[in-house]
Formats: structure tokens, C-alpha cells, sequence
């Protein structure tokens, strides 16, 4: 362990100015992440239900599902961190962490370009008992690459709901009531998610966080992929039978630029994970930095936790404001998932086509393998396993690999620092 320390500070120190944050967490003060909770789309949402005639909850989707999970060829098992490979960074034995439950997806999602897997949450974020009513549900949010579609309509970002037991899922698109009793798609990466009660809150990345209700999907009508909205008397949304309206809007007070450049007083919102270990619950966000900065305020990245009220699964807000319980800053880059559980960080990096690594502590962290594109984290509280999904079907130069997996480690086999 010591000698892989050693190696990796090495690593680190080639590779980032010698003024660089050490390899530890730091406290920092959060008050300039303050969000503005604006819940006015509510009633919009309503009048959609309202005007489609339609509000139906999650149990009806999964009745409905259309695609089922399989068992993954041997391609997506590699991409697992029990697969490490890389002989650039060795780890030792006690290092490599193994997967313990898999699902991948029907071979058409797994290998398309243009839609590309992102966030997760799941109903042991929804509810106490890990359930969301009699189901037991996976939620994984799915990013638009308009580029690769080769179309200047962004679709936005959908969520695949998964039935646990029956392997059974099926795609809802996201979208934003507008107050014509219309909605359009929402163009975010949806790089995070968690799932409080009805609500689906989702990062949106620059912005802040966008909140959906999961009691009001909507039906629209499935014959028309190429447009979205009220065209004559019927509503569709790109060929999608479900969409889930956006509610709420978490705002934060200044705006990155674009694409999310991390800045001392703005927050990249990256990923996003529900810590239940917490008095009260906290909702915490994960900020994805390329690389290291001379800039100690954001070297790395930060990770901002925001307190939930435990009646209404909204973020607690004085004066209108979610101001965050704590903040701190990360000495590891390229994060796509972070999760706290009891006072521990555990932070996901991503990697392109190699197996990378996640890290675990309280401070300083320890090093364990991981996956090859993984993405949000999301603890499974009832089971004791932290998930991830990976995101890629292609490598950079356009080849396909076919990696795409949603995973899971016991969480009792990762030690903090």
C-alpha cells in the first residue's frame, strides 16, 4: 500500500503544478453555491395532466415495459473493476475491487452512439424500505449526442426505469411544461440523479438542478419520432409513450461558462447522490474538473452537500435559498460520481477506454480499482452496494468496444483512509 502511494504521488506530481492541493480533502466554505428554489412549473405540470387527461406512477411504466436487461457479454463484464488491467499504475490485490451484481442493456442501447447512460439513482433513494410502492427500481438517466444523431434536434435526456425483479425497463423522456400547456425536451447531460419520494432530481450542469415528478408521468401518443410537443390536438415526444415534467428548478446565483468550466463563486453540477446516513437526509453534488488547477479553491473539484427536509423530499431553503450544510474541495480530477456515507467520501474517476480508479476516505483517501467510463454513484442502502453505470459503447477514435454495464461492490469490501 505504501509503495502504491508512493507511485501514485509520483504520478500525481508529474503530472500537476508543484503548488497543487495535497492528497486530501479539504473543508471550504460553501455559501457562494447557494441555490434559488423556484418550484413555479409545478402548476404548469399540473395543467399538462390536466389537458393530457393522464397521471400515472412508476408501477404503470414498469407495467408497461418494452426491453429487458441481459446478462451481459463477456466485453461489458470487462469493463468491471475486477477486470483491471492496466500495468501503467499497478495496484495491489487488496486494491481490486469485485462486482458482486450486473445488468446490462438490450444490445441496440448498449451499442448506440447517440444516446449515451449518465446518472443513477434508484427506490432505495425513493423510500425508506428501498422500494418505490411493491417495486424495487434501478433509475438511469441517458444524455442526447445531436452530433452523432446527425440532427440539430436535441432530444434532450431520457431515464431508463428498471424492474429489479423482472429485468423488465423501459425510457421516459424528460421534458419542461411551458406555459402554453406544451412541453419541449431538456437539453442537459443529466450526469447525476437521485430519486426523493416523488421527486427525480437531476443535475443539470451549469444551471444547478432540475426536479421531475415521478407521480405524474404523462402518455402521449408514440407516432411521430421526430417531433416533440402539441402538434394539432396530440401530443407527442419523439416517439417516447412516457414523459416525466420537470417541476422545480434549483438555480445557482452565477452561471460557469459553457461548456461548465468550474469557478471559485459556481459549481459544475456533475453528479449527484442521496446520502441517508445523514441527520437529516443530505443531497449531495459531485463537480467533474479536467485535470488539476494552481487555483486551491478548485483544484481537483468540489463536493457540496445540501440538507432535505424529511417530510416534503425538498431541499431545506431559508429566505428561498438552499444554502449548503458543507462544502469541500477533492484532490482527485476527472470525478463522475461522488458518494458520502458516514463521514466517508468515495469518489469515482472516469477514464476513456482504460480501467480507472475510485477513492475512498474520510481525508486522505485510499486507491481501489474501477471501471472503464464510469459515471454517478448510487448507494443502495437496504443491500449495502454502491452502484455505477458505465458509459461507453465507442472509444475516442469512433470504434466500438462495447463496454456499456451497471454495476455494483459491497460497500463493506471498500476501506476508507
Amino acid at each position: 500500500m505504501k509503495q502504491l502511494g508512493f507511485i501514485i504521488a509520483m504520478l500525481l506530481a508529474t503530472a500537476a503544478p508543484a503548488t497543487a492541493a495535497p492528497n486530501q480533502i479539504t473543508a471550504r466554505d460553501g455559501s457562494a453555491f447557494a441555490l434559488t428554489a423556484d418550484w413555479s412549473l409545478d402548476t404548469q405540470a399540473a395543467g399538462l395532466a390536466s389537458t393530457l387527461g393522464s397521471r400515472l406512477p412508476v408501477s404503470d411504466v414498469l407495467a408497461a415495459a418494452n426491453r429487458s436487461t441481459n446478462d451481459c457479454s463477456a466485453s461489458r463484464e470487462q469493463a468491471q473493476p475486477e477486470f483491471y488491467d492496466r500495468t501503467d499504475i499497478p495496484l495491489q490485490p487488496s486494491q481490486i475491487l469485485h462486482s458482486s451484481a450486473r445488468f446490462c442493456w438490450d444490445d441496440a442501447d448498449s451499442t448506440v452512439s447517440y444516446w449515451v447512460p449518465q446518472g443513477v439513482t434508484g427506490s432505495s433513494d425513493a423510500d425508506d424500505d428501498g422500494q418505490w410502492g411493491s417495486n424495487k427500481v434501478m433509475a438511469v438517466s441517458w444524455h442526447y449526442d445531436t452530433a452523432k444523431a446527425g440532427t440539430s434536434k436535441d432530444h434532450g435526456a431520457r431515464v431508463s426505469l428498471v424492474d429489479r425483479v423482472t429485468g423488465k425497463y423501459r425510457h421516459v423522456l424528460l421534458v419542461e411544461p411551458t406555459s402554453s400547456s406544451n412541453f419541449k425536451a431538456v437539453p442537459i447531460h443529466a450526469g447525476g440523479m437521485a430519486w426523493l419520494g416523488r421527486y427525480l432530481y437531476v443535475a443539470d450542469t451549469s444551471r444547478g438542478l432540475r426536479v421531475f415528478d415521478l407521480e405524474r408521468v404523462l402518455e402521449v401518443a408514440t407516432d411521430q419520432a421526430d417531433e416533440i410537443g402539441k402538434i394539432g390536438t396530440r401530443y407527442h415526444a419523439y416517439g417516447y409513450r412516457y414523459v416525466v415534467p420537470q417541476v422545480a428548478t434549483y438555480r445557482q446565483a452565477t452561471t460557469p461558462p459553457s461548456p461548465c468550466v468550474p469557478q471559485p463563486n459556481a459549481l459544475c453540477f456533475s453528479s449527484l447522490a442521496l446520502d441517508r446516513s445523514t441527520t437529516p437526509d443530505t443531497l449531495v453534488v459531485g463537480e467533474y474538473r479536467d485535470g488539476r488547477s494552481t487555483d486551491l479553491s478548485i483544484d481537483g473539484g468540489r463536493v457540496v452537500h445540501y440538507n432535505v427536509d424529511a417530510s416534503t423530499r425538498k431541499l431545506t431553503t431559508t429566505s428561498g435559498k438552499a444554502v449548503p450544510s458543507k462544502a469541500v474541495t477533492t484532490p482527485k480530477s476527472n470525478v463522475q460520481g461522488a458518494q458520502t456515507w458516514q463521514g466517508n467520501y468515495y469518489l469515482g474517476r472516469s477514464s476513456a477506454d482504460k480501467h480507472s480508479f475510485l477513492f475512498a476516505g474520510a481525508a486522505d483517501m485510499n486507491t481501489y480499482s474501477w471501471a472503464v467510463g464510469g459515471e454517478d454513484l448510487y448507494y443502495e442502502h437496504g443491500n449495502g452496494l454502491l452502484w455505477t453505470a458505465t458509459e461507453h459503447a465507442f472509444n475516442a477514435a469512433g470504434t466500438l468496444i462495447d463496454k456499456r454495464i451497471v454495476f455494483a461492490v459491497p460497500l463493506a469490501g471498500i476501506t476508507p483512509r
